[in-house]
């Protein structure tokens, strides 16, 4: 009697992409209401069926997140959407490698990050991560984000003057720090989704913000504004 795999041979076996769907999961997935199809529905229906629909729903789904943290690290509404449009081209073209194991938002959002790392040395600029930029101007995202830094507080703070002091300290933050606190903070996504965009242990991810929201905490005191 062949032995049944442990969990550790079982984990190192090829996880099942989108170009693996067969004919009768396709035609499930088809009879599914759109909004109740994944995001990996959605991709198997692209890679198998090159459905332009499936994979338009995919964008008009994430649209709003992955452009909002483009955004916010290069500041440039230009720059933000050429980004953009490249981070799905990539996603068009290794849609049939995509397996499940990271969630589709977190695979696009690793995807965009090294386009705009890449955007950054091409143009010879220092990376802009900011917290409080936004494509409608919106100071509100920088008021939540201190709030849910201090949650107990029950403060809005959207004062000019604290605006400023705050992205002159973000400013001052290590790189790691600036971009584990947006996406932890402005974005909401949990540890071990920031861990895969940064390519970063789940442990050292935390750390970073830890640290990145003592510091903010210290210079806002320092300057008598917290």
């Amino acid at each position: 009697m062949a032995r049944r795999l442990s969990e550790q041979q079982t984990e190192k076996l090829p996880k099942p992409t989108a170009r693996h769907a067969t004919a009768a999961e396709l035609k499930s997935i088809e009879n599914k209401p759109p909004e109740d199809r994944s995001d990996f529905d959605l991709l198997k229906l692209y890679v198998k069926k090159k459905s332009a629909e499936a994979f338009e729903a995919l964008v008009n789904r994430h649209r709003r997140q992955v452009y909002n943290f483009i955004y916010k690290m290069v500041g440039r509404a230009e720059a933000a959407e050429d980004i953009f449009q490249e981070t799905f081209l990539r996603v068009i073209k290794n849609a049939h490698t995509y397996t499940p194991r990271a969630k589709f938002t977190t695979w696009c959002l690793q995807i965009a990050r090294n386009l705009a790392l890449d955007y950054f040395k091409r143009e010879g600029l220092r990376q802009h991560v900011s917290i409080d930029a936004s494509p409608t101007g919106d100071e509100r995202s920088l008021a939540g984000l201190l709030q849910g830094a201090d949650p107990e507080s029950g403060e809005i703070l959207v004062s000019r003057e604290l605006v400023e002091e705050v992205r002159e300290a973000v400013t001052r933050l290590p790189e790691n720090q600036r971009e584990a606190l947006v996406l932890r903070m402005y974005e909401d996504l949990p540890y071990a989704e920031i861990a895969e965009v940064l390519g970063s242990p789940e442990g050292t991810v935390k750390y970073w913000v830890h640290e990145a929201v003592n510091s903010l905490a210290r210079y806002l005191e320092r300057r008598g504004l917290k």
